[in-house]
């Protein structure tokens, strides 16, 4: 099994999960009510169709790496599905594992890990490690590879070499400008220009290991997040203590820092023009969790509640918790979907999955709320093996209401998704 496939189940229990919601783009505000990512800045707002359409959804697959490439997968308005549309129009596979995509502006910015092929596939070598399209077509504008994504070795570091490579898998990535695309790994956090091709390791997010022989990470992300000029997401574990860190435009520092209680991160989503919840837990299946509400402008906790529920993200790459209305939606890695009130903070078991999809056995990304729609999406699958590909079903749920209500049942139209992406999400 490869390492990608192994980090969904298997990782050091010392890499904590975050989120990231992006603001200062020149796409549309769309009342969306809180999310978990999102775009605003002090551009004009601009609506974009195509493919960024704010009605429509984006599928990032990750396909069966031994066996497929990544792929995308387009919900559009009007409910049809499309699949394989960047081949469609660029005749080429995005990327191989496949990670994570973020709407910024008109470019969309899609991250894979592309270090290798498919090698009981067709063998196509993917496009890029970083792929940038045009938002509306999907046609592509420019790539980065995995050799060209290097950087100086930081201040303290032994190696021998001056320009160190990224190690894999990646995580995510949010960007606030073409000069500002912050992306996560093993290593830390960086930050790139993508229109000089210059990569900065952030210092404050990382720490040195084994006598400064390795760089180690510190913040580590599950989706994330950004609100102006800044970008929020958590780390701690084995090298510090659980914490809420900022980043900032054109700022190779970590610039400002908040305690969080609870060991890991689960996930962050955006609850007002300057307020964030983050979401913390122990170890898998552990029911020491809490949610902490924090004011940006003052980096300042508003209210901390401790939530009796297992609320972990898991190993996936996606946040573990998701907001829709007055609820937090969560898996924790399970066929059940939970939420907890954010008024009378009273949890309930709210999805069955096997109800609608009865040979399902995993789960392959963290559930994802449209919360302009009051829709909830749960991708499973009846297996999860990076040499196998797997009946799949993408489940689309009303959740404005006490009950949910089925609204979609997607079969096969997508491989291993590692995310979900209402469009709406960027137009904050």
């Amino acid at each position: 099994m490869s390492r990608t496939m192994k980090n969904r189940r298997i990782i050091p229990f010392f890499f904590a999960l975050c989120g990231l919601a992006a603001v200062g783009c020149t796409t549309a505000k769309v009342d969306t009510g809180a999310d978990n990512g999102g775009q605003g800045g002090t551009n004009p707002p601009v609506v974009l169709g195509g493919y960024a359409s704010p009605d429509g959804v984006l599928i990032l697959n990750q396909g069966a790496p031994r066996l497929e490439n990544g792929s995308l997968t387009w919900i559009s308005p009007e409910g049809t599905v499309e699949e394989h549309v960047y081949r469609t129009v660029n005749g080429s596979a995005v990327g191989n594992t496949s990670q994570d995509l973020y709407l910024c502006g008109d470019r969309i910015y899609i991250m894979s890990n592309n270090t290798e092929v498919p090698d009981l596939g067709d063998s196509e070598v993917g496009d890029g490690s970083i792929v940038i399209v045009d938002a509306v077509t999907l046609q592509r504008k420019k790539v980065f590879r995995y050799e060209d994504l290097k950087f100086h070795k930081p201040v303290g570091s032994l190696e021998t070499v001056d320009m160190l490579p990224l190690n894999m898998p990646f995580e995510n990535l949010a960007v606030i400008d073409e000069h500002n695309l912050f992306l996560a790994e093993g290593q830390g956090m960086f930050r790139l220009d993508t229109e000089t091709g210059e990569l900065h390791l952030v210092e404050g997010g990382y720490h040195f290991g084994n006598q400064g022989q390795t760089i180690e990470t510190v913040v580590a992300t599950r989706g994330m997040t950004v609100i102006g000029d800044h970008l929020y997401c958590a780390g701690g574990g084995f090298w510090t203590n659980t914490q809420l860190f900022e980043f900032t435009k054109d700022r190779n520092e970590v610039t400002r820092t908040l305690d969080l209680s609870g060991e890991f991160i689960s996930g962050i989503c955006r609850t007002g023009d300057h307020e964030i919840v983050v979401a913390t837990c122990g170890r898998s299946g552990s029911k020491k969790s809490y949610l902490t509400f924090v004011d940006t402008n003052t980096m300042s906790i508003t209210l901390e509640k401790p939530v009796n529920a297992d609320i972990s993200a898991e190993l996936m790459n996606s946040s573990g918790v998701t907001l829709a209305g007055d609820y937090l939606y969560f898996a924790a890695g399970t066929l059940t979907v939970s939420r907890i009130s954010l008024k009378t903070w009273q949890i309930e078991e709210y999805i069955h999955v096997k109800d609608d999809a009865p040979e399902a056995r995993y789960l392959t990304c963290n559930v994802v709320a449209d919360p302009a729609k009051m829709l909830l999406y749960v991708s499973v699958s009846d297996d999860l093996n990076e040499a196998r590909t797997a009946n799949g079903w993408i489940l689309v749920y009303d959740c404005s209401g006490d009950k949910p209500r089925l609204v979609q049942n997607l079969e096969n139209k997508a491989s291993y998704p590692v995310n979900i992406y209402p469009m709406s999400k960027f137009y904050r």
